[in-house]
């Protein structure tokens, strides 16, 4: 026995989160870590093991509520195309972190391939808002006239006292390429500009985070939370009146202006917010506090049994659109993108799944995607009690 639990089968079994018996097989997903599934079907008969695809296995999941009756037409939805270009982590530790490993990975090409950082002085030239260029204007068209300009406006600032408004040098900035974007003083200015010739130079992820993190980019938010209510017997009424919001927030665009950011909460809103953020041409962030799927015990199979009381098929179907269209999802904790090495995660439940006679999903989500990032609850006193002067 104690040899048994020394090998690797009694590992393969820990790792085992699911297993089918539909004779003469037994079907098996296995998770070896947070985030990554295999599938096998072991022939009792044959005494053989063959490794399934994950539409395979799904048919099994099928074949287990429907009996024989599976559709062979059966809608099919994979996401993973969208996103196969997609630079992203390969170590379950590395989820969560998505800001912090694109950093880095940007980084090391900017420093191994100089062309990358025309991408960059691109952003810079074309970044406005209101119509009115925040960083640079056309006396700059390329990098070498870029780190000149930074190097003679960086000594002419130097000279200056820290506290300078920008008022009294902008005429300056503005005739050397640079507009009202690098800040309100002179220390402020200077700071913005050693960082982005630190980077020019040799970019490190450190820096490159501060520096695009002080660029001015969002300056009107808007923020979907429907609190209070659920998808039970008032869903059709409340999904209509959703559907007013997303029609007046359309009109309100041609006499307020477009958001720079739409927040999501919940799965409505957040399905409102994918709804604006593709009309708009927004940035969309994604905060679901609690998805569904993983509250009620194999619900995406057993769907039907929840559907009068939570219509889970439309929650699902809710969820897996909004995350796939949401340019970042925020979390609270790791736990809840991936669960722990023996519990799945709230969003690793969405990799694949099938609602049978609906769909089934071959993938879903990948929690590996740099589009989620922990935030921890709380706030940083210094910006949330921020006092001007």
């Amino acid at each position: 026995m104690h040899k048994l639990r020394d090998g690797p089968f009694y590992k393969f079994l820990q790792s085992t989160q699911e297993a089918i018996v539909l004779p003469a097989f037994v079907v098996i997903a296995v998770r070896p870590r947070p985030g990554v599934w295999e599938y096998f079907r072991v022939n009792g008969y044959e005494l053989t093991v063959d490794h399934l695809s994950v539409s395979e296995y799904l048919r099994f999941k099928e074949e287990l509520v429907d009996g024989g009756c599976i559709d062979s037409y059966m809608l099919e939805l994979d996401f993973e195309p969208f996103n196969a270009t997609f630079p992203r982590p390969t170590c379950s530790s590395s989820i969560g972190n998505g800001v912090m490993f694109l950093n880095r990975h940007l980084s090391s090409n900017m420093f191994h391939k100089k062309e990358i950082l025309e991408p960059l002085l691109d952003f810079l030239r074309a970044h406005k808002h209101d119509g009115l260029v925040m960083m640079l204007n056309d006396r700059i068209q390329n990098i070498s006239k870029l780190q000149s300009a930074l190097s003679r406006a960086y000594e002419y600032l130097s000279k200056l006292p820290l506290k300078t408004p920008y008022s009294e040098f902008k005429f300056y900035l503005r005739g050397v390429g640079f507009e009202k974007g690098w800040g309100d003083m002179a220390q402020r200015v200077s700071e913005m500009m050693r960082l982005l010739l630190d980077i020019l130079h040799a970019p490190g992820p450190s820096t490159l985070v501060t520096f695009l993190g002080r660029i001015p980019m969002v300056f009107n938010v808007v923020i979907m939370s429907p609190h209070g209510y659920s998808w039970s017997s008032k869903c059709l009424r409340f999904a209509r009146h959703w559907w007013t919001v997303v029609i007046r927030m359309l009109q309100m665009k041609l006499r307020l202006g477009v958001p720079d950011l739409i927040i999501g909460n919940y799965n409505d809103g957040n399905l409102v917010a994918s709804l604006l953020s593709y009309k708009l041409g927004i940035t969309q962030c994604n905060i679901a506090h609690a998805l569904e799927k993983t509250k009620y015990p194999d619900s995406d199979i057993y769907w039907r049994k929840y559907e009068d009381k939570y219509h889970l098929a439309c929650q699902f179907t809710t969820d897996l659109i909004s995350m796939n269209n949401a340019d970042f999802i925020i979390t609270s904790i790791y736990q809840e993108i991936t669960g722990s090495k023996n519990n799945v995660g709230q969003y690793e439940s969405h990799t694949a799944f099938t609602l049978p006679g609906q769909y089934r999903v071959v993938h879903g989500i990948d929690v590996f995607d740099p589009k989620f990032n922990i935030v921890s609850p709380g706030a940083n006193m210094s910006i949330y009690f921020f006092e001007a002067g």
